[in-house]
């Protein structure tokens, strides 16, 4: 599965003729009602879909009414349903946001469900099923950071050794508090000049969300198709405000989003969506119920539990050699499409890039905007999630979250993981183009919060806790 776009609350099909299973956003039709309690029903389905031992995907979805300014319709805490000749699961949020749906037992290949999802509450007249494709990552210890000396000399994470031993890889155990100090056993990581790579402030406390419980990631990074529902389904105003119709820089024809007869028309809809700020995103997660990733769970989505070895990427190598998922000079994926990701497997996945989870792009294509623990702010981030209702300007209304300043070009808190290509040659003092190594934190502590070309999104959504 690939990208996931607005559904009606009805029938919803993909044509396998798509270059890159982008599923485009159709109208929305009355919502199905059985007295006395309203339900929506609507067809679900999407290609190369996957639940095997450790890699399970699935499908968040969102209800909303046609009034942008209103939230998700709440969904009740049972009975939902997900029938087809796959057999699925649905699981409602505790807050009853939204919704993930998935194949029930070991499965690879398509999926089509037959999904109903039983509201809370009353339904308006038009109600329009909001979907995105998400990974699992399950709950489990993991480490920080390698053993490479290039990783550690550009911030990456590291426990301090006792007794002259030298830095190792960092082990997060569980969700407590975490020290930050240049002593044996603690986190660790070297500084800049410029703090780019964090102010090696702390601790970093509890509530800060590490990568140990369980949370669903984007599979893929925000698409420029995707976006371009979102900011046709928002107020005049709101989208004016969203959407990157004026850019700035190189690479500005990369960003295929333009106006037509007053909606903005993606012509490049399965291309990720650069030209996206800090502001962009977080409106995006606030209004699909999900948050910002820390660098900490990108870490763990990235390498999975395995031990790191010096130099890593997410597909598990030390080398681009096999790589053949490149950016284009388009901003286009090679091997992003249909056919191309129905052949993924764990043995060939350095060749597209996907990550121990099978997450897809993770280093590469466009950088990855986190929350750091670089900065206070970042540090005070407590993983809660959008409401889905934006602010009386379009924006996102969650505190706990990173904010940009006035001018929206920084935001405090925020950082960069995962590198991006700029077709230079490579460079020592930069090893982040045209990936980077998943311990690389040369900008992990900046907090740039403009549009840019090699800006893009991704959110995830926190599993529930049994």
């Amino acid at each position: 599965m690939n990208r996931l776009a607005p559904v009606a609350a009805a029938a919803f099909f993909l044509p396998h003729s798509s270059p890159a299973q982008q599923l485009a956003p159709v109208a929305t039709t009355p919502v199905v009602t059985s007295s006395p309690t309203p339900q929506a029903t609507f067809r679900l389905r999407w290609p190369n879909s996957w639940h095997n031992e450790r890699n399970h995907d699935g499908a968040w979805i969102v209800l909303r009414g046609p009034d942008a300014t209103r939230g998700p319709l709440r969904l009740a805490a049972a009975g939902h349903t997900a029938s087809g000749a796959v057999a699925g699961t649905v699981t409602a949020s505790a807050d009853g946001l939204g919704a993930f749906v998935a194949p029930a037992a070991t499965h690879r290949g398509d999926v089509a469900f037959d999904v109903t999802l039983v509201l809370a509450e009353a339904a308006p007249v038009a109600v329009t099923a909001w979907t995105v494709g998400m990974v699992l990552v399950p709950a489990g210890a993991f480490e920080l950071g390698d053993d490479d000396p290039l990783t550690l000399r550009f911030g990456a994470f590291h426990r301090v050794g006792a007794d002259g031993a030298g830095p190792s890889p960092y082990p997060v155990v569980n969700e407590d508090a975490i020290v930050v100090a240049e002593t044996p056993g603690a986190l660790w990581y070297q500084g800049d000049r410029n703090r780019y790579r964090g102010d090696r402030g702390g601790p970093i406390p509890a509530a800060f969300p590490k990568g140990t419980r369980a949370f669903w990631v984007m599979k893929h990074e925000l698409t420029q198709g995707e976006y371009a529902a979102f900011l046709n389904a928002l107020p005049p105003g709101w989208r004016e405000r969203r959407a990157p119709l004026v850019r700035t820089g190189e690479e500005t024809a990369t960003c295929s989003l333009e106006l037509r007869d007053g909606r903005v028309v993606a012509t490049a809809p399965d291309r990720p969506c650069n030209f996206v700020g800090w502001d962009d995103t977080c409106a995006y997660a606030d209004w699909m119920a999900l948050r910002p990733m820390t660098e900490f769970e990108f870490e763990k989505a990235a390498r999975g539990p395995t031990r790191p070895a010096a130099g890593d990427y997410p597909w598990g190598t030390t080398t681009l050699a096999k790589m053949a998922r490149r950016v284009q000079k388009t901003r286009d994926l090679s091997l992003a499409g249909v056919a191309d990701e129905a052949r993924l497997d764990d043995a060939n996945r350095e060749r597209f890039g996907a990550s121990f989870y099978w997450v897809m792009d993770l280093s590469g294509s466009v950088w990855e905007r986190v929350v750091s623990v670089g900065h206070a702010q970042g540090r005070a981030f407590c993983g809660s999630h959008g409401d889905g209702v934006l602010s009386a300007g379009g924006d996102a209304t969650n505190t706990d979250w990173p904010r940009s300043d006035a001018k929206g070009e920084n935001a405090d808190g925020v950082g960069f993981r995962g590198g991006a290509e700029y077709f230079t040659p490579v460079r020592d003092d930069d090893p982040t183009n045209p990936c980077s190594r998943i311990a690389t934190r040369t900008y992990a502590g900046w907090g740039g919060a403009a549009r840019y070309k090699t800006y893009s999104a991704r959110a995830v959504r926190s599993a529930d806790q049994p």
